[in-house]
């Protein structure tokens, strides 16, 4: 399920952060993201407490959250947009979770997409992206 009241998708370069406790997740679709170009920085965190230390200490444009992890996935959504009316940083939640109420629930916190990884494509998490951190851009101004 992709978010389609997005702004269009630009070429832009961003810093992506996976946070997933799946190390064979975190490799594959960290190399995915790579092989879309060199407009993206991919960073990585195994938990949401590591996760959360790299978006206090970096620019991190867009995190791809997995819901179903030790430490709550909520929590960290939570955490990281505690105003959803002005986000600082895109957030899309990248589980493998088939769960509707999840993902408007995910949604009402400020979570731009709710993607499902066994049904999501390379091409599909790429305009997700994009138009993530476009959208979180323009809410902020820049």
């Amino acid at each position: 399920m992709v978010c389609t009241d997005l702004p269009p998708l630009a070429s832009t370069s961003a810093t992506i952060l996976f946070i997933d406790d799946n190390e064979q997740d975190l490799d594959y679709w960290s190399a995915i993201v790579r092989n879309f170009g060199s407009n993206y920085t991919v960073l990585k965190a195994h938990d949401c407490t590591s996760g959360l230390s790299i978006c206090r200490d970096q620019t991190v444009d867009c995190v791809l959250l997995e819901l179903d992890i030790p430490e709550s996935g909520f929590k960290a959504l939570l955490d990281l947009i505690p105003d959803r009316k002005r986000p600082e940083v895109a957030v899309i939640i990248f589980t493998h979770l088939v769960h509707p109420i999840l993902a408007e629930m995910a949604k009402d916190n400020g979570a731009l997409s709710y993607l499902v990884k066994q049904n999501t494509s390379a091409e599909q998490l790429e305009t997700a992206i994009g138009r993530a951190v476009v959208a979180v851009r323009s809410a902020r101004g820049h």
